[in-house]
């Protein structure tokens, strides 16, 4: 390369680098004032954060090898690199909705970038490569804040970006003339594949478009041939995702959209000249959007008007090289593909049209591209630094504008206080799978929420069990109730959209509902929004802390209108730390998080046995004890109300797996007493625990370990005993054992209650 082509190329280097920089900058104070502090909004995303969570957990107990090969072995039907991208964001920035949705954002540089080089090097031309980057930058769709927006963490967007990055490696690959381009293809391909599955029905037509375009063509056998080897690398690349997922692939989307019952709720009943309308209207008014269409016709009207005055004035152009058919066929396959699968789909829904984008931004750059080959060099430099001024603008108005009207920035406000209650109430009580009931298919309130909710705003995750909804079809009332009865916590909708068969069965049975939440329940507020209302009820016997007041809903729901609304949560107390005995070995690694109240907490320790160590912002204590025996450390807690300490005991043996039980001596018939266990097993497969009075040999309850006690469980319960006299009580302690002829296998520990009249 000349001296002056290498500058030049190291001067776009540089601007882009600055460019991109710039962009990143913006995106990230503005998801994190505008978008980051809701709850995840549109179902969609709730499976997507917690898949992602859930890998960040793996990486956190193993190594990031761990997190990876979690990610990757997750068998979605949408798509697998979801989970993986969020991993690597995490990795760098920690966890955080935040770091998640900067994925949709590098999915946008790779766009960028690849069209940058794209059209430079179909029109030799860097100012219309600066204006495609001006172009992508004035779309509507990435900036709306709508579902399946860069704002939305779910697989829209990003797909549409590796989409995009595949049609620019076809266009610089200018018409499969060389092995090296048919491989970067292929690859880029198989990534889109990964990215979205559902991409596999566009690429099928694609290549077949592609495959027509080269045999009508020179060099056919050739082109042929090195449009099978990308092919083959697509697959390479891919294919072992396909193969282990099919049967979700073919549930999800060929069942759930078109012969399944779901069809008949997904069902547009739009006809093929209806549909096109629709398509065409969405395509531009909210992919496009009106700003970029506007921005594209008065470019394109410079540059013919700077042609035809060239043309009268016999004034230099810049003629760059016309671009043929190796720029055309592979946009308008791009194009049409998508457009064709979704034209019959019996949904029509906005979303999955942003894979649309990136041709359509290709046949609005092909179109600068003719046009700007009367005009001379300065006009259409002039143009194109229009575009990205033009362009940046409206990426910066797209970021910093305010979203939310008064009405829903209220709604999320109270629907973050109300996931902070439950959280808080949750650490008070000591669930460490608190059981939620809504009794609606609700956006903003579900198990799932609460869950991500309590993750992205406490720093520490807790696992909320949906025991309703059961989904979008009606259920049996009588299961309703039985669901109800079992839960924790009830958010019982008063007033919602009724969207779904479900939600018109509850409709149809709240008085009921409410009759019996009234009469069995505590009632601890209710909500009061614009798209919905709610009464929050508990369970009557959730214990509170000794010595604290507790968290009060109303006073939160108060609250939550003040300050501002991405600050963290407020704790109603200084934190609420409990010790106790943790029983483990010197055959695995001790992974063990102190319970706590009133999150986010930071944490330290004292006196801790060598070989351990404590994780300051989790509490995690991890670690290999040398030796069994009986050890003990002080831990201390602080958040932004106070601190607290209390002492720990290890109690460690050399056996596999092992269980302890502690209950008073003496209690009254009739009263609770607080019995408390221990039980570890390195193998991780802690199941559930049998209680039983084997003085009257009648079973009392069962429960069950939670995800994240599977390990190593410190639980405790409240025993209520009648009939005086000495009474066994019997913990069978079980795990799952596949060796096992029953599948199970248990160990029994007891322990003898007097009981006073």
């Amino acid at each position: 390369m000349k001296p002056a082509p290498r500058r030049r190329a190291f001067a776009n280097a540089l601007g882009l680098l600055g460019f991109f920089a710039a962009e990143w900058g913006l995106f990230s104070v503005c998801a994190g004032r505008h978008y980051a502090w809701t709850y995840p909004r549109w179902f969609d995303q709730l499976q997507y954060l917690q898949e992602a969570y859930a890998s960040y957990d793996a990486m956190r107990a193993g190594s990031f090898l761990a997190g990876a090969r979690h990610a990757l072995a997750n068998v979605s039907p949408q798509g697998s690199l979801h989970g993986f991208l969020a991993l690597c964001a995490f990795r760098v920035a920690g966890p955080s909705r935040n770091a998640a949705l900067a994925v949709n954002l590098l999915a946008f540089l790779a766009l960028q970038a690849s069209m940058f080089l794209a059209v430079r090097r179909a029109s030799g031309s860097s100012p219309l490569a600066w204006a495609a980057v001006g172009l992508l930058c004035a779309l509507r769709a990435p900036w709306s804040g709508d579902s399946g927006s860069a704002f939305d963490f779910r697989l829209d967007w990003m797909g549409a970006c590796a989409f995009g990055v595949a049609l620019c490696a076809a266009v610089a690959g200018n018409g499969f003339r060389t092995a090296r381009w048919a491989v970067l293809f292929g690859v880029a391909v198989g990534v889109a594949l990964l990215a979205r599955h559902l991409t596999a029905a566009y690429f099928i037509l694609v290549y077949a478009g592609l495959l027509a375009w080269l045999l009508c063509g020179p060099g056919r056998l050739g082109r042929c041939g090195r449009l099978a080897l990308s092919g083959a690398c697509a697959l390479a690349v891919s294919g072992w995702a396909f193969w282990r997922s099919w049967h979700e692939i073919y549930g999800y989307y060929w069942m759930g959209h078109f012969t399944g019952p779901e069809r008949a709720l997904r069902e547009s009943h739009m006809g093929l000249l209806s549909s096109a309308g629709w398509l065409c209207s969405e395509l531009l008014v909210h992919q496009l959007g009106l700003a970029a269409a506007l921005l594209a016709a008065a470019a394109g009207a410079a540059l013919l008007a700077a042609g035809l005055a060239a043309q009268r004035g016999h004034a230099p152009s810049a003629a760059p090289p016309l671009p043929g058919s190796g720029a055309w066929a592979p946009v308008l396959a791009f194009l049409a593909a998508p457009a064709a699968v979704l034209l019959v789909h019996p949904e029509k829904a906005g979303q999955p049209l942003n894979i649309m984008i990136p041709a359509l931004a290709w046949v609005i750059v092909l179109a600068w591209m003719r046009l700007a080959r009367g005009a001379p060099r300065g006009a259409v430099a002039a143009t194109c630094a229009a575009v990205v001024c033009v362009g940046a603008a409206l990426f910066a108005a797209a970021q910093l504008r305010n979203p939310y009207g008064p009405a829903e920035a209220t709604e999320y406000r109270s629907v973050n206080a109300l996931g902070d209650y439950l959280y808080f109430r949750s650490e008070e009580a000591g669930l460490s799978q608190p059981r939620v009931a809504v009794n609606w298919m609700l956006d903003g309130v579900s198990a799932a929420t609460l869950e991500i909710l309590g993750r992205e705003r406490h720093g520490r995750p807790l696992h909320f069990v949906a025991t309703l909804p059961t989904g979008l079809f009606a259920a049996d009332p009588g299961d309703v109730m039985k669901r109800l009865a079992e839960s924790d916590y009830v958010c019982l909708v008063t007033r919602a959209p009724e969207n779904w068969p479900f939600d018109r069965q509850m409709a149809a049975m709240l008085p009921g509902m409410r009759m019996w939440c009234d009469t069995n329940l505590r009632r601890d507020a209710d909500l009061e929004n614009e798209h919905f209302a709610a009464a929050i009820y508990e369970r009557g016997d959730l214990g509170r802390p000794p010595g604290t007041a507790g968290v009060d809903l109303p006073a939160m729901l108060a609250a939550s209108s003040r300050g501002r609304a991405y600050a963290a949560p407020v704790p109603p107390a200084a934190p609420v730390l409990s010790g106790g005995i943790v029983l483990w070995t010197t055959r695995a690694e001790l992974l063990y998080t102190p319970k706590a109240a009133y999150s986010p907490i930071s944490y330290g320790a004292d006196g801790l046995p060598g070989g351990l160590e404590m994780d300051g912002a989790r509490g995690e204590i991890r670690g290999w004890f040398p030796k069994a025996g009986d050890y003990s450390a002080g831990i201390r807690a602080v958040n932004a109300a106070g601190s607290s300490a209390a002492r720990i005991a290890f109690r460690v043996t050399d056996d596999g797996w092992n269980a302890e039980v502690r209950a008073p001596a003496k209690a009254a018939a009739g009263i609770p007493a607080e019995v408390t266990f221990s039980a570890f097993d390195t193998e991780g497969t802690l199941d559930f625990v049998d209680v039983s009075d084997l003085t009257t040999g009648k079973a009392i309850e069962r429960l069950a370990a939670g995800e994240g006690e599977k390990r190593n469980w410190q639980g405790a319960f409240g025993l209520a005993v009648r009939g005086a006299g000495p009474h066994v009580i019997v913990l069978r302690f079980v795990r799952f054992d596949p060796r096992a002829s029953a599948g199970y296998t248990f160990m029994d520990r007891s322990c003898t209650i007097e009981v006073s009249p």
